[in-house]
């Protein structure tokens, strides 16, 4: 699982992550204006379109239940919160669910390049550290019956 990741991060430069314009671009999900590097996230079609997302959350509503169930997706990315900037595949990433860290939509996702920086950040600002599937089955759980307020 974790060799696949890696090997998806070389073998792809044409479809690879792509720079977001913070401040100018608006999140594919939820309209709001992307502004904050460490929360922002991408997906890449086969097609290397990319769609930008200002929080992780948007990103696993939009995979889960939004318009990207009908996307010819070919990887997910989240940010390193440590280092904004460098991008995770969204698979491999550890995040943690934290009110101590906010992020734009809320549900207060950062991510992690590995378990231990996430769990540092949680000594800090505590939450919870989960995987991307926990991540997903908390934004269905936390979104779902179009509750969720832009």
């Amino acid at each position: 699982m974790f060799m696949a990741s890696v090997l998806l991060m070389f073998g792809a430069c044409d479809r690879g992550p792509q720079d977001i314009r913070i401040g100018q671009q608006e999140c594919d999900h939820c309209r709001m204006m992307i502004s904050q590097e460490q929360f922002a996230a991408q997906l890449i079609t086969q097609q290397a379109r990319q769609y930008a997302f200002d929080a992780i959350e948007c990103m696993a509503a939009f995979v889960n239940q939004g318009d990207g169930r009908d996307l010819d997706i070919h990887s997910l990315w989240v940010p390193d919160f440590k280092e904004p900037g460098r991008w995770i595949a969204a698979e491999a990433a550890t995040y943690l669910q934290s009110d101590g860290l906010r992020s734009p939509m809320a549900l207060n996702f950062s991510a992690y390049a590995d378990e231990r920086s996430a769990r540092d950040q949680q000594q800090e600002f505590g939450g919870q550290v989960v995987t991307w599937d926990g991540v997903q089955s908390i934004v269905r759980d936390s979104w779902s019956g179009g509750n969720h307020h832009h």
